[in-house]
């Protein structure tokens, strides 16, 4: 009887049930117990149900006394009114009474709260004893006027603690037992931790059964290793600009602009910076400040490499005699133009239009934290690879371009690498948005930072790192006693007036502060003046004859050289129609040499008037 009772969410009360027994044979109730648990019911008689009496004997004597008995307590109720002449007859003769039974066991109580929108009048709503915080209750008809008509069912994100129960709801009738002896100072569960409550469900759950998980799980020691080797080339960044303070005087240093190269690196560490700030679970400030680390980085970093090698095509492509200046500020100007672009755009997008997380689902159909890639993405991405193409452009113009220390290849190179790496990584990164997998996206990120940035610095900074203590930290050009000469082309060009012989050298330290002094300038036209004879010898044997005449004048126009230093001795003495000649020839060599000019660095020019010698002026590109 108590398990039956149970499942119709009904408790028995002792002092509520009575047994009796039924039979043709008079029994003696008073041998009869019935125990069941703590409780000892009564044995009666007879007993009401339902307005009618029962008895043991099965007859109804006494129900037809008691109806007379009714109708008796109605009759004598208004006698006096009968009998009372005050009243007419015809009053008396309508006169009776009449009385309403309810039965109360068919009316239910609804303690639960009523809906915010209902206008219903319920003196009983909201007096359930359900745990607010976990659970809610349900009202359940049919169980008459008493307290407990109701369920209480765990809320939304919660879970029922026995999981293997079939009816997952707490007994209204417990609760308000229990509740009850807590009203009366009786010993009750109803405060116990963790009694009739529901247990939260796993996070990212918005509905459970129990307290499986409904988030993929980070592989936090995975993540942890990759941050670790991240780190790595993150702590040698200030040994690298160290390097290019201690060095800046050396010439493979100096050559490649040391203030470039410390822009390289700034934009190196932003770069590395993305893998620490995608290390924990994604969020809005992580998700904006990966975006902006990203593109200032490739902006400071790829923008001073593609500077650097536009800086070599222009002074490459020079056709005139005239020098070319293209300093370190004026590069930096143009870099600080780049990167104000980049950050104008990240301003608007982040006002506009936030890097959000979204939930993706797993191969598990596991939720999973991403952040959102929409169109904005897809446009800096584009932005990028342009800028790439750019930069490709103009490693191809300057593949043949004469460099010392080899530094355009190395940065052709890099641009190459990273060109290639970052399609890849975007069109990888199509087909890794669905299934979600957050640590395979960790790895591809970091994989394609090592690739490119690690890569770029090696190529950029550990050949330099090599040559300068390969050269045992020489600040001087001992690096290459005898520099390559590549005569590249003659031109026949007649001038009016006072024509000039131009003498061209071409390198890779365009911008850059060069110290030379007179003696390197007189033995390099010695060296051009040996070269020229041997080119000579060789067009008269190839019957360049009309070549050899041209040659012979550059050597008359190297011979004056020679006789520069003594005639400035004797400059006091000589007429200005005498050694106005020489002048000319002197005055642009202690320009170029003594005033340190910067443009020299890229293109040494020195002018020759060749007066009666016009018709074999020439322009040789070393």
């Amino acid at each position: 009887m108590d398990v039956e009772a149970k499942r119709m969410s009904l408790h028995i009360k002792e002092e509520k049930t009575k047994i009796m027994l039924l039979g043709k044979k008079p029994l003696d109730q008073r041998q009869i117990r019935l125990v069941m648990g703590p409780c000892n019911f009564e044995v009666v008689r007879s007993f009401s149900y339902l307005g009618s009496i029962i008895n043991e004997n099965q007859d109804e004597e006494e129900e037809v006394k008691s109806r007379i008995d009714a109708g008796n307590r109605a009759y004598f109720s208004i006698v006096k009114l009968i009998e009372s002449k005050l009243v007419s007859r015809t009053t008396k003769f309508t006169l009776g009474t009449s009385g309403i039974d309810i039965d109360l066991r068919r009316v239910d109580i609804d303690q639960c709260p009523l809906p915010p929108s209902s206008t219903q009048l319920n003196i009983f709503a909201a007096s359930d004893k359900c745990k607010k915080d976990t659970t809610e209750c349900i009202p359940v008809p049919g169980l008459g006027f008493r307290r407990g008509s109701y369920q209480c069912i765990c809320k939304r994100g919660f879970y029922f603690p026995d999981i293997r129960a079939v009816h997952r709801f707490f007994n209204g009738s417990l609760i308000e037992e229990e509740y009850e002896k807590l009203m009366l100072g009786e010993p009750s569960r109803y405060n116990d931790t963790g009694v009739f409550e529901c247990l939260e469900c796993a996070e990212g759950c918005e509905t459970c059964s129990d307290s499986s998980p409904c988030v993929v799980s980070l592989n936090w020691f995975l993540r942890t290793a990759i941050l670790i080797l991240s780190m790595i080339p993150l702590v040698c960044l200030p040994g690298v600009v160290l390097f290019t303070w201690k060095y800046a005087n050396v010439k493979v240093v100096r050559a490649a602009s040391p203030v470039l190269l410390r822009v390289i690196t700034l934009g190196a560490f932003f770069i590395y910076c993305t893998t620490i700030v995608m290390y924990p679970r994604p969020n809005l400030i992580t998700c904006t400040l990966r975006v902006w680390l990203r593109e200032i980085g490739f902006s400071l970093t790829y923008g001073a490499l593609m500077l650097k090698t536009w800086r070599i095509s222009v002074i490459f492509r020079v056709k005139s005699a005239k020098a070319v200046k293209i300093t370190d500020l004026d590069l930096l100007k143009r870099l600080g133009m780049i990167v104000m672009a980049f950050t104008v755009l990240l301003l608007i997008r982040t006002i506009v239009a936030p890097p959000l997380v979204i939930v993706g689902r797993t191969a598990d159909d596991l939720k999973a934290y991403l952040c959102k890639t929409d169109w904005w993405d897809h446009s800096f991405t584009t932005i990028e690879v342009l800028f790439l193409i750019w930069g490709i452009r103009l490693c191809i113009v300057v593949r043949k371009a004469p460099s010392e220390f080899n530094e355009s290849k190395f940065i052709s190179l890099a641009i190459y690498n990273e060109f290639l790496l970052s399609l890849f990584l975007n069109i990888s990164m199509l087909f890794l948005q669905s299934p979600a997998n957050p640590d395979l996206l960790y790895i591809i990120f970091f994989c394609h930072t090592q690739m490119t940035v690690t890569v770029l610095l090696c190529f950029i900074f550990g050949s330099k790192a090599y040559m300068v203590f390969k050269g045992h930290n020489k600040s001087e050009d001992t690096f290459n006693s005898a520099p390559n000469v590549h005569i590249t082309k003659f031109l026949s060009k007649p001038r009016s007036g006072n024509s000039q012989y131009v003498v061209s050298t071409n390198s890779s330290t365009a911008g850059t502060d060069v110290k030379i002094t007179e003696q390197d300038v007189l033995e390099e036209f010695k060296r051009i003046y040996s070269t020229l004879e041997i080119l000579k010898d060789k067009n008269m044997r190839h019957g360049n004859s009309h070549l050899g005449a041209k040659i012979n004048a550059m050597q008359e126009a190297g011979r004056l050289e020679t006789t520069i230093e003594a005639d400035e001795k004797q400059e006091n003495s000589d007429s200005n129609e005498d050694t106005g000649g020489r002048q000319l020839i002197n005055e642009p060599i202690r320009q170029a040499v003594r005033t340190d000019r910067p443009e020299i660095a890229g293109k040494i020019s020195v002018l020759f008037d060749m007066e009666d010698k016009s018709r074999f002026t020439e322009e040789v590109t070393v």
